[in-house]
């Protein structure tokens, strides 16, 4: 397994509310592309933010096992935890939060083990990056339109 695949493995065990975002979900959706770091959406609520707390308390040196709801305020901006890798850590993506993005989720296995790991899917990814001005987000709504557009019959 990957660093990236491990971590998210861990994460999906540690059940933790999350999907991946950014360059691993665009992956997920079908558009490959390079990406040196993990982006994740994750429900803020208590309970949640402690999972996640735990299994980063495991991850590389255990920076991540600190955190708690005060460390994510329910705001735009993600928290990056450097350790293996960076990993991105998000509460709201253009405005919008876990619950409102959930129904745009999906999940497949990304490692060996067949353990689902839950990504944001090509329409919600096109939902959050549409507005970015980053030339490559913008190229991610152009290939995941064309995803899009193949799936259909």
């Amino acid at each position: 397994m990957s660093p990236f695949e491990r971590l998210l493995v861990a994460l999906v065990h540690g059940d933790v509310r999350f999907f991946t975002v950014g360059g691993v979900a665009c992956a997920m959706a079908g558009h490959v592309r390079a990406t040196d770091d993990v982006d994740i959406l994750i429900e803020r609520n208590p309970e949640n933010i402690a999972r996640l707390a735990r299994v980063l308390s495991a991850w590389g040196e255990g920076a991540g096992g600190v955190l708690t709801v005060a460390d994510l305020p329910d705001e735009p901006g993600a928290l990056r935890i450097l350790e293996e890798f960076s990993l991105d850590v998000f509460v709201r993506l253009a405005g919008l939060s876990y619950a409102d993005l959930a129904a745009s989720a999906s999940s497949q296995p990304v490692s060996a083990d067949a353990t689902p790991v839950p990504f944001l899917g090509p329409e919600g990814l096109i939902r959050v990056k549409d507005g970015s001005l980053r030339e490559r987000d913008q190229d991610d709504v152009r290939a995941l339109r064309e995803i899009l557009r193949d799936r259909q019959p």
